[in-house]
């Protein structure tokens, strides 16, 4: 369980940027609050495309805040994707649609800044499942499912995911959806092997007999097979694991 906390806070603290300095944030061309002083060059926001919508009706823009101080809004769906402006627990973020596996949220801030932020980080009574999702432009796909041996789906397994070469990539993650699948966004440009390392299974997912999270339903064990996998990117195939 130790294991799975120290985990989750790396991911949390890598996705809201709640560092003093604001490491790695891109200026914006809109006004930044005077207390963030983000570094750099803005870059040029690739276009999402609507690709479908989870709701028969049409779709009606909706308003959430953010639940940390300082969440990075990034260029696109991923931590490994420059961060545009930082956003107060108190600003009011208008949600336009999402990508599939729901991790992350496309919004508009009060000043027209358009991003993606991580959308367990945001508080909503609209469930975000239901909100058009988007396809971003300028990314690849990692993507994979894990299901259990009789072939259902397991939701909330989480992988780490960076370049082989790299000594630690536990900041950026992908966790399955309600369908086994996860989706890792990551640079077009990128290429070369990536590893895919299982790190923890959440709290809620179907694997538990209880909710305090320490004994698996009976026929389980505990983690994936496999644990680590190597992948070429661009990816040909999904990866598939088994839920042990």
């Amino acid at each position: 369980m130790i294991k799975k906390a120290l985990i989750l806070i790396l991911v949390v603290l890598a996705i809201s940027g709640c560092s003093k300095s604001a490491q790695g944030v891109v200026t914006p061309t809109a006004t930044v609050p005077a207390a963030i002083t983000p570094q750099g060059v803005f870059p040029t926001l690739p276009a999402a495309t609507a690709v479908s919508s989870a709701s028969p009706t049409p779709f009606i823009p909706f308003t959430v805040k953010p639940t940390v101080d300082n969440l990075k809004v990034h260029v696109s769906p991923g931590t490994l994707f420059d961060a545009l402006i930082l956003v107060h627990q108190t600003d009011t973020l208008t949600v336009v649609g999402t990508v599939p596996g729901n991790e992350w949220t496309y919004i508009k801030t009060k000043d027209g800044t358009e991003g993606w932020v991580f959308s367990q980080l945001l508080q909503s009574g609209v469930d975000l499942k239901q909100i058009p999702l988007l396809e971003p432009k300028d990314v690849q796909l990692i993507k994979g499912r894990v299901t259990d041996a009789s072939g259902a789906p397991i939701r909330g397994v989480t992988f780490a995911l960076g370049e082989a070469s790299q000594a630690d990539i536990s900041s950026n993650t992908a966790t399955t959806d309600a369908n086994g699948e996860f989706y890792a966004y990551i640079p077009s440009t990128a290429s070369g092997t990536w590893t895919v390392t299982y790190t923890s299974i959440a709290c809620d997912s179907p694997v538990w007999s209880d909710t305090a999270c320490t004994t698996y339903k009976a026929g389980y064990t505990g983690g994936v097979d496999p644990q680590t996998v190597s992948v070429v990117v661009p990816q040909v195939n999904p990866l598939t694991f088994t839920w042990k």
